[in-house]
């Protein structure tokens, strides 16, 4: 099931949000912290809801932004959609290898969703190959940990 409403973009610096009315937590049959699925002009991102200041809200990230074409509108036309099933996060060629070669795939694969996200994203953001490497060390070492 999916909900189709307008609602405000909500800026603050560089960060910006989309406030989700109660009504259509209802609508979808959940609450404040649900994984979403936001569509925004055709273009599609996972999410999760959350309060902020007595408000429900998701996050609508820069790239997200530029990807959907929203500049600096204030109103725009959402569709969310309650996301139940597993979250595939896209995994960095060097980090999967690194996986695969030590066994801990599958490991890093039992994790939620927004610790995934956080690790892949340490890695793509990384300026230089010794940051990026260093983090998939880090990354081995606390999947070595945890099991």
């Amino acid at each position: 099931m999916s909900v189709t409403y307008l609602t405000q973009v909500i800026y603050e610096g560089k960060h910006a949000s989309l406030v989700i009315p109660q009504k259509v937590l209802e609508e979808l049959g959940t609450n404040k912290r649900a994984p979403l699925k936001v569509t925004v002009n055709g273009h599609t991102y996972q999410s999760t809801a959350t309060g902020v200041a007595g408000e429900c809200r998701v996050v609508f990230p820069i790239a997200d932004r530029i990807a959907a074409k929203v500049e600096s509108q204030t109103r725009i036309e959402i569709t969310l959609e309650l996301d139940s099933g597993y979250r595939e996060v896209e995994l960095p060629e060097a980090l999967e290898q690194a996986l695969t070669k030590t066994g801990k795939l599958e490991r890093f694969k039992t994790q939620n969703f927004t610790t995934r996200k956080a690790q892949v994203k340490s890695i793509t953001e990384a300026k230089s190959e010794a940051t990026k490497t260093s983090r998939i060390e880090k990354i081995l070492a606390r999947l070595h940990l945890n099991q």
